[in-house]
């Protein structure tokens, strides 16, 4: 009997996994939504993934080196935050996650000073008179 990486439960010596069915599951559902934002940022580095996903470094670095995830070397990935500096390691977002919170926070504010009206409408302002 071998034992389950995460949480060392005892696993048979012929299980081609090195996790028992519970935690297989559970790394799964984590390698599900890696994939799914990987496919929209196809390009983005782990640090990236961890940042915008939630999911623990050390996670999406056991992916890598299990050879389920590939991390590729880019000099396009090293860009700053528009808003405070910070290197974001990002090809895809030009504001760091904590930036991107409190913007969509003081947007989300913005709209109580909006007021909606049915006869708002748009117009247009004449440049030129085309009759003298």
């Amino acid at each position: 009997m071998k034992q389950c990486l995460k949480c060392n439960k005892l696993i048979p010596d012929g299980s081609i996994r090195d996790y028992c069915d519970i935690c297989y599951e559970v790394y799964e559902k984590i390698f599900d939504k890696i994939r799914e934002y990987l496919r929209e940022y196809p390009l983005a580095t782990a640090f990236e993934v961890s940042e915008y996903t939630g999911i623990d470094h050390k996670i999406i670095k056991d992916f890598v080196r299990e050879g389920r995830l590939i991390e590729l070397e880019s000099e396009e990935v090293n860009v700053s935050c528009k808003r405070c500096g910070i290197l974001i390691l990002s090809k895809y977002h030009e504001y760091c996650p904590k930036c991107e919170r409190t913007i969509l926070k003081e947007l989300n504010g913005l709209k109580g000073y909006f007021v909606k009206s049915e006869n708002a409408k748009m117009h247009y302002k004449k440049l030129f008179n085309k009759h003298p």
